[in-house]
């Protein structure tokens, strides 16, 4: 189903696609149950691959017996964000790719959480976190990672007519 046609995560989808967002490697929680992996997969949110690193589809990918995790998608990860985090990767961004003054503190930190955005020094050098030592406010700039983008450009793909 393509992305402009699906459905609104439920609250348990959404928590795990937010875990989902925040492994490195995308994988979704070995807790999830069969009942809402199917629901995931259906909805394009997420996949899963074999040994040798083949896209397992349809049925394949529930009946393959081997222990490869499920991994979220972009589209799984668009649909674990809020409207402000999206509108931030879409629309409060400059040229470069640093989040404008209207994209607030607490947008761009769940954001970093996710993969979507991070913090960079003067030197351009990711940074773990905005600086902040409680005395002199931020010292590192929050931007968007290359999956932002790619978030992004999915976000305003879908934006389209309905």
């Amino acid at each position: 189903m393509p992305a402009e046609e699906q459905h609104a995560p439920t609250p348990t989808e959404r928590a795990h696609l937010k875990s989902a967002s925040t492994h490195s490697l995308g994988y979704l929680p070995k807790a999830a149950t069969k009942r809402l992996l199917r629901s995931l997969s259906d909805a394009g949110f997420i996949y899963r691959e074999d040994l040798d690193g083949f896209l397992l589809e349809g049925e394949d990918a529930f009946t393959y017996e081997q222990p490869t995790p499920w991994r979220i998608t972009k589209a799984g990860r668009l649909a674990a964000l809020t409207s402000s985090q999206v509108n931030a990767l879409v629309e409060r961004v400059d040229a470069e790719g640093r989040f404008t003054a209207k994209a607030t503190w607490s947008t761009t930190r769940s954001l970093t959480e996710l993969g979507c955005a991070e913090y960079r020094d003067a030197d351009g050098l990711v940074q773990p976190n905005d600086g902040d030592d409680g005395v002199r406010g931020p010292q590192h700039a929050s931007f968007r990672t290359d999956l932002g983008r790619a978030v992004a450009e999915l976000a305003a793909s879908c934006a389209g007519p309905v």
